[in-house]
């Protein structure tokens, strides 16, 4: 797997000490997403975060999508873990972090989004 980009990203950011229901901000999408954490820290072990996919729907609840488990980016540095979301509708999509294993909350140097199944 190559190491993501800013350039390949729909957007970048970070996290600091999100704690477990953090949620992050909204984007446009149809069909794919790929949410990428590069570096990742937390103050025990054993070290994971489960980062989960849902459509934001104003007057209606949001559509909650699997769930993925990200360990590899606890392995040290520009150590990334990643997780695809496919056959999306359209619509406005956030993450949450759903679990942290070990933790009340997690640090993550760079966030990637993206929204391009090319990348």
């Amino acid at each position: 797997m190559t190491t993501a980009s800013a350039e390949d990203s729909l957007w970048d950011s970070y996290l600091f000490e999100a704690p477990v229901g953090f949620k992050s901000r909204t984007w446009s999408d149809e069909k794919y997403s790929e949410v990428i954490f590069r570096n990742c820290s937390g103050p025990s072990d054993p070290y994971n975060v489960k980062v989960q996919m849902h459509r934001y729907r104003e007057l209606w609840p949001n559509d909650d999508y699997d769930t993925k488990t990200f360990t590899k980016c606890f392995d040290g540095y520009m150590a990334q873990s990643h997780g695809e979301w496919t056959g999306l509708p359209d619509g406005r999509f956030y993450f949450d972090i759903a679990g942290i294993g070990g933790s009340s909350e997690v640090s993550v140097e760079v966030v990637f989004v993206d929204n391009t199944a090319a990348d």
